[in-house]
């Protein structure tokens, strides 16, 4: 029974370290077409076309046209953006991203490695 027990929780574990990994984008501040051109990362571009934001992995000029490289290359084509219709570009913030993504990862590893060694300590001392 202790050994069913012992793997429920350690496959409880891994699926909540498994779902907190698969991270998230944070997007910060407003930049110029030519800024997200030049930093050649993610961005969301605003438009008055489309309803939602789009996102890209990348902005580029092609043949004096502002072309948004789509995320995942198989799921769509590149979009032709009208610089008169963009109403707002973010771009990718790293940083924020990566801490937002690992910080709940390395607080459940930390909870997790408290909790085992004052399990242990209470389970060889009792």
């Amino acid at each position: 029974m202790k050994l069913i027990k012992q793997q429920i929780k350690s496959i409880t574990a891994f699926l909540a370290i498994l779902m907190l990994s698969q991270g998230c984008t944070v997007y910060k501040g407003s930049i110029t077409l030519e800024e997200a051109i030049a930093g050649k990362q993610k961005v969301k571009v605003t438009t008055s076309e489309y309803p939602k934001p789009l996102q890209f992995s990348r902005i580029e000029q092609v043949n004096g046209e502002y072309v948004g490289m789509p995320k995942r290359y198989g799921s769509s084509k590149a979009v032709i953006l009208q610089e008169d219709k963009i109403t707002e570009i973010k771009e990718h913030d790293k940083t924020t991203s990566n801490i937002i993504t690992f910080s709940p990862l390395v607080l459940i590893v930390g909870l997790g490695i408290i909790l085992f060694t004052s399990e242990s300590e209470d389970y060889n001392g009792g």
